[in-house]
């Protein structure tokens, strides 16, 4: 039988020695370990554990991730529906700009906003560019207005 004393030293130097008979052990004992060294292997197990299960969680998002952008971005296909399609892509984005306005407000908000000043000035132009579009279909029709080709198919009636 063999005596195997330990001592033990906290972080804030305490120090401890425990006493131990042991018989027939294989190990060899560790003498002079420290509260901190135990703690640090502790540590390394952990995160070593932790990253690990990061990566699997970060694959299966990516994963899940990428079957939900293909769904989300086929629905007018499977459905011959432009309009479903449509409603799709913009409740997409609108829970995309609350992510971010939960993950950051101003960030998220000031995003918000510039989207809908960005929309407000495409819709501008584009109606711009149909009334030309329209003015320029009746002129070459011979009209000067679509109040006059509307009180031109009035008449011919």
């Amino acid at each position: 039988m063999s005596e195997v004393r330990v001592r033990i030293t906290d972080e804030l130097g305490g120090n401890e020695t425990i006493v131990k008979n042991v018989s027939g052990s294989t190990t060899k004992p560790t003498i002079g370990v420290s509260v901190k060294d135990v703690q640090a292997k502790a540590d390394t197990t952990q995160n070593t554990l932790s990253i690990k299960a990061m990566k699997n969680i970060a694959a299966g998002g990516a994963l899940l991730l990428q079957a939900g952008r293909y769904v989300s971005g086929n629905v007018g296909k499977w459905t011959g529906n432009s309009h479903t399609q449509a409603v799709v892509n913009n409740t997409m984005e609108m829970v995309g700009y609350g992510m971010m306005i939960y993950a950051n407000p101003l960030i998220g908000l000031s995003a918000l906003g510039f989207k809908v000043a960005t929309t407000a000035i495409d819709y501008q132009f584009e109606s711009q560019n149909d009334k030309y579009t329209s003015e320029r279909r009746l002129a070459r029709a011979g009209f000067n207005s679509a109040g006059e080709a509307i009180g031109f198919r009035r008449n011919k009636t």
